[in-house]
């Protein structure tokens, strides 16, 4: 027998047993009293008299049962669907309205578990720490990137860890030339996977053996690749994969939903750090002390602390950092080395990712965002329960009468509105897996997919089940207490009871809808701001015409061109470029705009007014003379790199004019010189200013504008072997990919080429701006909606309740002007108070906004103004149709209702 099953006959057998005695009792006091000579009638009443309430003895009797609460939960919850099944119409609007609200939630939530709080998969993630540096000059900041040196040194002197790894990640190029086909890549050290302890899903991983000096290099695949690949057939253990170039076996396959240690990414292929030796040519990252490329961690030993930790790792620092110390830096940068310490930071979630990063602030707004949403929703749905209510004071009235307590009434009417909130939590977790989704999507860019864990766990479910808790109580407190405020005569009469509790229930709508009003000012402020900044963004001038403008990366590592023969390589393929039918102008260039990267260096240059410290520091490129023509930059003075420029003649620059400025301030750069400081702290040869750009973004299109210079292509060093062609385009630029194939086969078919246009560059810059102006336009724009309806409703309540006092007024003269005046009253004390609280919430909340907004700040008033006066004109046009039927009340009915 079940438990429910149990109870329902223990419950069903005191039952009988309480009827049993109160039918003794009564019987008892009946014959009593016909003993004493009254009629059996006359008996029995007095005898019920005696007892009391029956119903009222019942409930009493049962509050002291243990099952009694839930024995009432059931019978709430029958009674709550019966009711809500009574009035359809009501309960699909509430449903999808706190769909939508809560749907949000949880898909924001979901997307901040996914980034910020989800555990790693695998065995105990909280004995998982980081280990990063800290430097005097970084303040509070950690680095977390380490040379493979330094990691040979922390893994050969720590004490804290039993097992330490190191990892880096990288991109991979499954083709061979032509075409890219790019992987996401991960570097990993021997200990890697034995230390997360994790078991292959076929074959093997790797481990200790596998990573050492000259290692020729095994691969294991991701659960995700497998299957996409090679259809998850185990013959894919043991067969050759061609990575940039160079060929690994595949030895095994990795455990299924593991997708790497950085939140935002998956890996598909995993190879040991020992094989970069391969990629990298003569100057190799293993025993460079200057290329930062891995991050380390390690599973601390059993009853070590984390503060235990962290004081063991700073003690070893000296040591750590003097075995990796870079021989080329200069003394002054040597002894910076030297201060810096190690320290720890828990990695049980992954370390801090691009992604985290970049979207953890954007996500808590978003979260404040859906959250006021879901108020205002609350809101509507709590203002159409006082209107419920009003209709249902006479059934409460009478069940009051009937021996219920006002608190079990409560409780029931509390049993709806979390029906009504579980119901529509249920759809809003549908809402929330499409919308989570769809969010990643927009996270993503061409180049760089977002790739987030949005499976439900115990967080995202727990979160959703707190919400549709509160959201239930939320709206249905204030009606509940309310509707149970009624004196039972009058309210059983029907009369002035019922119509009291509308005035008051009247008024308790209109501060809901003036407080709607207020929290959906403060959605339109922020929304407004962050449109107005994103639109600041995407028209600025960023010096260049990003526009049908296609780049072409060519990276030389993969085709083994030698270095004497690059330069002529890359000219052949720019002229064999330019000459393509569809292209104006073709050049290109180390690094392209707003790629996210870049080089700088420190200079002295011979101003007379020498500048110090980070005033000297400089962003450089490497351009062809076609480089500018086809970004259509102006040359402001001077002249463009020409075929003279060569290695052997005098180095040359062309600068922008933010360099003008800061070096040569009042002086024209042209025929003036610079050198750039070497590793070793030495200042190079003069290098020679010929020309004058106007100035342009360099990294990102937020940057103050950098001082940059331009060297000739011609006149780069050997180690530069990739470089970006640019094609400016009459055709769209996608057209040219099969021809621009065509073109470079020739000159050497196993150059892989890359294809995108600067206009994706540049648009893929500016994600964050983009997701937020979005989002939160969206939830301005829904907010505002149920602002407006909200209003609305309550106008047109209003309007019928007092529909007989306007007849009245307008039977004894008064004119419709008048009675459009008295509603416009209403609608303007409900705006006003909405109005003022909202901006006084604005000012103090939009300062969260600071560092997300572009050219102005977070109190701008042009954007209030903006968003108040929106938001009066729909609520005044929401207000005219109630105010208008007003106007048109026929007195002699108003007259016959009164």
């Amino acid at each position: 027998m079940s438990l429910w099953s149990r109870l329902f006959s223990r419950r069903k057998r005191m039952m009988e047993a309480l009827e049993q005695d109160i039918r003794d009792f009564i019987e008892r006091e009946t014959q009593d009293n016909i003993e004493r000579g009254m009629s059996p009638e006359e008996a029995r009443y007095a005898a019920l008299r005696k007892f009391g309430n029956v119903t009222r003895v019942k409930e009493e009797a049962r509050e002291v049962w243990s099952f009694c609460w839930l024995e009432q939960l059931w019978q709430d919850v029958r009674f709550g669907l019966r009711t809500l099944r009574k009035s359809l119409g009501f309960t699909c609007v509430a449903i999808l309205t706190l769909a939508l609200g809560i749907g949000a939630n949880t898909a924001i939530f979901s997307l901040i578990d996914s980034v910020m709080l989800k555990m790693l998969p695998v065995e105990r993630p909280d004995q998982l720490l980081q280990v990063q540096m800290r430097d005097p000059r970084w303040g509070d900041r950690a680095g977390g990137t380490f040379t493979n040196p330094l990691w040979e040194q922390v893994r050969d002197h720590q004490d804290v860890f039993s097992s330490a790894f190191a990892w880096g990640e990288d991109r991979f190029d499954l083709a061979q030339g032509g075409p890219v086909r790019l992987v996401n890549g991960l570097w990993v050290s021997g200990e890697f996977f034995d230390t997360l302890r994790l078991r292959p899903s076929a074959g093997r991983l790797i481990v200790a053996s596998d990573d050492w000096r000259g290692c020729t290099g095994v691969a294991v695949l991701s659960y995700g690749f497998w299957q996409e690949h090679y259809g998850g057939d185990v013959r894919a253990i043991g067969s050759t994969l061609t990575l940039s170039g160079h060929s690994v076996e595949v030895i095994g396959v990795a455990p299924r939903g593991f997708y790497g240690m950085e939140v935002g990414e998956k890996f598909d292929v995993a190879v040991p750090v020992c094989f970069t030796a391969f990629f990298d040519g003569r100057e190799s990252r293993l025993d460079a002390r200057d290329w930062w490329w891995l991050r380390v961690a390690g599973r601390m030993k059993d009853g070590m602390e984390v503060g235990r930790a962290k004081t063991r790792l700073a003690a070893i620092s000296r040591t750590v950092f003097m075995g990796a110390l870079p021989q080329r830096w200069s003394s002054e940068s040597q002894k910076g080395f030297l201060k810096r310490t190690l320290t720890g930071a828990w990695a049980q979630t992954g370390p801090i990712s691009d992604v985290r990063h970049q979207f953890e602030q954007p996500l808590d707004i978003l979260m404040a965002v859906v959250g006021l949403v879901l108020l205002i929703a609350c809101a509507n749905i709590a203002s159409l329960m006082l209107a419920r209510g009003a209709a249902r004071h006479k059934e409460i009235a009478v069940r009051q009468a009937l021996g219920a307590r006002r608190a079990r009434l409560i409780g029931q009417l509390l049993t709806e509105s979390i029906l009504l909130s579980t119901a529509g939590a249920l759809l809003g977790i549908l809402f929330a897996r499409w919308g989570a989704s769809l969010l990643v999507g927009y996270m993503s860019t061409a180049r760089d997919a977002v790739f987030l864990d949005l499976s439900l766990d115990g967080r995202v479910l727990a979160f959703t089940v707190a919400t549709a808790v509160l959201t239930g109580v939320l709206f249905g407190l204030l009606p509940a207490l309310w509707s149970t405020r009624v004196p039972l005569i009058s309210a059983m009469k029907g009369t002035q009871a019922i119509d009291d509790g509308r005035r008051v229930g009247l008024h308790a709508r209109k501060w809901i809808v003036a407080a709607q009003i207020a929290f959906s000012l403060v959605l339109l402020v922020a929304a407004g701001l962050l449109l107005r900044s994103f639109a600041k963004l995407a028209t600025l001038d960023i010096g260049f015409d990003r526009d049908n403008v296609l780049l072409v990366r060519a990276d030389l590592r993969v085709a083994k061109v030698p270095a004497d023969q690059q330069i002529a390589l890359f000219e052949n393929i720019e002229n064999r470029l330019r000459a393509l039918p569809g292209v104006i102008s073709a050049g290109r260039s180390l690094i392209s705009p707003i790629e996210g990267g870049g080089w700088s260096q420190t200079i002295r240059t011979d101003s007379p007014v020498p500048l110090a410290g980070v005033d000297t520091e400089t962003w450089l490129n490497c351009v062809s003379p076609g480089h500018f023509q086809t970004l259509r930059m102006r040359l402001l003075a001077g002249r463009n790199f020409t075929s003279a420029d060569i290695r052997t003649a005098p180095a040359v620059a062309i600068v922008n004019q933010t360099f003008a400025r800061r070096f040569f301030a009042g002086l024209s750069p042209l025929g003036r010189t610079f050198r750039l400081e070497s590793s070793s702290g030495q200042f190079g040869p003069p290098i020679q200013i010929v020309g004058l750009m106007n100035d342009s973004k360099y990294e990102s299109v937020r940057e103050e504008t950098h001082p940059t210079a331009f060297f000739p292509a011609t006149q780069a060093g050997e180690h530069f072997r990739g470089e970006i062609f640019e094609l400016r385009t009459a055709i769209p630029p996608s057209a040219l990919v099969g021809p621009i194939q065509a073109a470079v086969a020739p000159v050497n078919k196993e150059i892989p080429l890359d294809f995108r246009t600067l206009a994706d560059q540049v648009n893929d810059s500016m994600v964050q701006e983009r997701l937020l102006a979005l989002l939160s336009g969206f939830f301005g724009a829904l907010a505002l909606l149920l602002a407006v309806i909200g209003l609305y409703g309550t106008l047109s309540y209003l309007v019928t309740q007092r529909q007989a006092e306007f007849g009245i007024r307008m039977a004894l003269g008064a004119m419709p002007g008048s009675i459009l005046g008295l509603v416009a009253r209403d609608l303007g004390a409900v705006l006003a108070g909405g109005l003022t609280a909202g901006i006084l919430i604005s000012l103090a909340a939009t300062r969260v906004l600071q560092q997300m907004l572009f050219g102005l700040g977070p109190r701008d008033t042009a954007t209030m103004l903006l968003a108040a006066g929106a938001l009066t004109a729909v609520a005044l046009l929401a207000g005219y149709v109630p105010a208008r039927r007003a106007t048109k009340v026929d007195p002699m009915g108003a007259l016959r209702y009164e």
